[in-house]
C-alpha cells in the first residue's frame, strides 16, 4: 500500500539574504532514493517513492539529504540510530546559521487541518495573555470564533485572578499557573475605566476566523480602511473577499493593514490578498520560488489576479512585530515592486524560504525540511532580519485592534493625514511588554507554515 503524504510550504524566517544566497556547490550524488519523483511536480498529496517503508530517522536523513534546500551541506554517512529522538537528528543535520526553521512536527494530519482551515489541533481557550510587570498582565489577542470571544474577553484588558488565584508577582510563577489552567476557567479582568468583569470559558476546538475586524475612519478627507488579518490559511479566501467587498462599499482609498501576529499560512492565500489590495496588478508575478538543483522543475512563479471587489490602491500601509512573518512578510515583499509598502510598528521575523511537508505514515509525524527560498518578481528578498518599520511605533497593548488611539494604528493614521510619522507618542497609559507571549495555556503551537498550491 502506498504511503499517502501531504504537501505543504512553510515560509520560515531565515537568516540569509535571497538576493545574496550562497552559490549552490556542486553537489554530491547523494541516495539513490528520494521523497519525490525528481522529474515531476511535487502535487499536494503523494505517494513516496521506494523511501516509503523506510523508518522515521531513516526517512527524515533521506529528506535532509534529497529536498533538503542546502543538501550538499549535511553531513554524510551518519548513523541514525544513534540518534536519541527525531529532534536530535534533525538539529545535527541542519545547516547552521541559514536554517533556523526546519522542524518536525508528531501530529501531523491535526497540524495540516489547523494549515488548510484555521481548526486548531486541540481544545483551547483561544487567547493570548503576557506578564508585564508585578500585578499586571495583560490580554493581547482574542481569538475571533473561540470560546474566549464568546465569553466577551478582549485585547487590552488586565488580568486580576485565573480561578480566584491572583496575578503572580514574577513571570516564571505566571507562566506556572497559566500552565496548570484546566479544561475550564474563571477569569476576572479589568477594563481600562476600572470596571471588572468575571469571565468564564471551556477549551473547545473551534475554526479560527481570520478576519476579526473591518473598519473605516475619515482622516483629511480620505475614507481609511483597516483590517486585522490573523493567518494566511486557505479558507480565509471567503473572510477576504467579505472584507474587500465590504472597503470597496465603502470608497476606501487608504488601507491599514495589520499582521502584527500573522505567522503565515498559503502563497495562495497572499495572491488574493495581494490582488484585492492592489486590482490593477492583475496578471503580475507576486512571487518565485526556487529549489535545489535536484528539484529546479518545481520552481514557479506565482501571478496576481482580477478580483471583483478589489481596491486599486498605490499605498498600503502595514503593522508589523516581531511575530509577522512567512506568507505575511511574502505580501509586503510581494507589493513593493509595484506599489508603495509603509511597514509601521516594529521589525519583522524574516524569512524568505520554505518547506514541502511530508506526514510520514508509518510514524505520524510532519516533516519539514526547509527546501525552497522565494523572492518577488523583481528577485528581491532582502528582508534577512525583517523588515525594519518605516513608521516606528509599539504595540500599545492596553488598548483593543481599532481602536484609533493604539499605538501602531495612531501612528499610521497619523502619516496618513500629516504625510510624516509622528515624533513620538506621549501618553502614560501606553504599555508595552518584552516578556514572551503566552497564547492558551498547556498549548504548545508549532512553526508557522506556508502553504504552496499545486504547480500546475
Amino acid at each position: 500500500m502506498k504511503t499517502r503524504a501531504f504537501t505543504l510550504a512553510l515560509l520560515f524566517p531565515l537568516a540569509f539574504i535571497l538576493s545574496a544566497c550562497p552559490k549552490q556547490p556542486v553537489e554530491p550524488a547523494g541516495p539513490e532514493q528520494s521523497w519525490f519523483k525528481r522529474d515531476a511536480p511535487i502535487p499536494d498529496i503523494y505517494s513516496n517513492t521506494d523511501a516509503e517503508n523506510l523508518d522515521l530517522p531513516a526517512f527524515l536523513y533521506l529528506g535532509m539529504q534529497d529536498i533538503y534546500y542546502w543538501r550538499s551541506r549535511v553531513p554524510a554517512n551518519l548513523n541514525t540510530s544513534s540518534f536519541p529522538t527525531p529532534d536530535s537528528l534533525l538539529n545535527f543535520t541542519k545547516v547552521r546559521p541559514d536554517d533556523r526553521f526546519s522542524a518536525i512536527i508528531q501530529d501531523g494530519v491535526a497540524y495540516y487541518n489547523t494549515l488548510i482551515m484555521g481548526t486548531t489541533r486541540m481544545p483551547k481557550f483561544g487567547f493570548e495573555s503576557v506578564w508585564v510587570k508585578e500585578g499586571e498582565v495583560r490580554i493581547t489577542r482574542v481569538v475571533a470564533g473561540s470560546p474566549a470571544a464568546s465569553a466577551g474577553l478582549k485585547r487590552g484588558q488586565r488580568v486580576i485572578t485565573y480561578d480566584g488565584i491572583p496575578m503572580p508577582n514574577n513571570s516564571k510563577d505566571w507562566k506556572t499557573l497559566t500552565d496548570n489552567l484546566g479544561m475550564t476557567t474563571t477569569i476576572v479582568v479589568e477594563n481600562n475605566d476600572g470596571a471588572r468583569q468575571t469571565l468564564s470559558m471551556m477549551r473547545t476546538i473551534y475554526d479560527e476566523q481570520v478576519v476579526p475586524l473591518v473598519r473605516t475612519y475619515t482622516i483629511a478627507g480620505k475614507k481609511v480602511g483597516y483590517l486585522v488579518f490573523t493567518s494566511f490559511t486557505q479558507s480565509a479566501v471567503g473572510e477576504l473577499e467579505t472584507a474587500f467587498a465590504t472597503l470597496r462599499g465603502e470608497n476606501v482609498t487608504e488601507l491599514v493593514l495589520d499582521l502584527r501576529y500573522n505567522g503565515g499560512g498559503s502563497v495562495a492565500t497572499v495572491g488574493t490578498l495581494c490582488s484585492n489590495i492592489a486590482s490593477q496588478l492583475a496578471g503580475t508575478d507576486y512571487a518565485r520560488i526556487t529549489y535545489n538543483s535536484r528539484y529546479t522543475i518545481n520552481n514557479q512563479k506565482y501571478t496576481m489576479s482580477s478580483r471583483s471587489n478589489g481596491l486599486s490602491l498605490n499605498r498600503l500601509f502595514v503593522i508589523t512585530t516581531n511575530r509577522t512573518a512567512s506568507a505575511s512578510e511574502m505580501t509586503i515583499n510581494a507589493l513593493r515592486p509595484y506599489i508603495t509598502v509603509k511597514t509601521v510598528g516594529s521589525t519583522s521575523y524574516g524569512k524568505p524560504v520554505g518547506s514541502n511537508i511530508v506526514i510520514h505514515k508509518k510514524s505520524g509525524y510532519m516533516l519539514l525540511p526547509i527546501s525552497f527560498a522565494y523572492t518577488n518578481a523583481l528577485g528581491q528578498a532582502d528582508f534577512v532580519n525583517g523588515f525594519a518599520p518605516d513608521i516606528p511605533a509599539t504595540d500599545d497593548i492596553t488598548r483593543d485592534f481599532g481602536d484609533p488611539q493604539e499605538s501602531s494604528l495612531k501612528a499610521a493614521l497619523f502619516f496618513i493625514e500629516t504625510g510624516r510619522a509622528p515624533v513620538a507618542f506621549k501618553e502614560t497609559s501606553r504599555i508595552t511588554s518584552s516578556a514572551p507571549y503566552i497564547f492558551d495555556a498547556q498549548v504548545s503551537e508549532p512553526v508557522p507554515a506556508f502553504i504552496l498550491p499545486k504547480k500546475q
